[in-house]
């Protein structure tokens, strides 16, 4: 899977996830499910009832690789 920009998602990533239908917006780290799916941990979103664990949207972007690099089109806005 990857994300809007084209970075290849993977465990451990920290990413931000939007749906498109709604404004529910979470960040959280990549786990991949047994099945495959790439799942997530929260750790914020904008709504108080989110899940702790939630899917990868379809609209994501990878702010932190796993080995704690940033991706060049997060770290180029600078």
């Amino acid at each position: 899977m990857k994300d809007s920009f084209g970075v290849e998602i993977e465990e451990g990533d920290y990413v931000l996830s939007a749906a498109s239908s709604s404004s529910f917006v979470k960040l959280g780290t990549v786990y991949f499910a047994p099945s495959g799916r790439a799942m997530m941990e929260v750790t914020r979103s904008n709504w108080g009832g989110a899940q702790r664990r939630s899917e990868v949207g379809s609209n994501a972007l990878v702010l932190r690789k796993a080995d704690g690099t940033v991706p060049a089109h997060v770290a180029g806005g600078q």
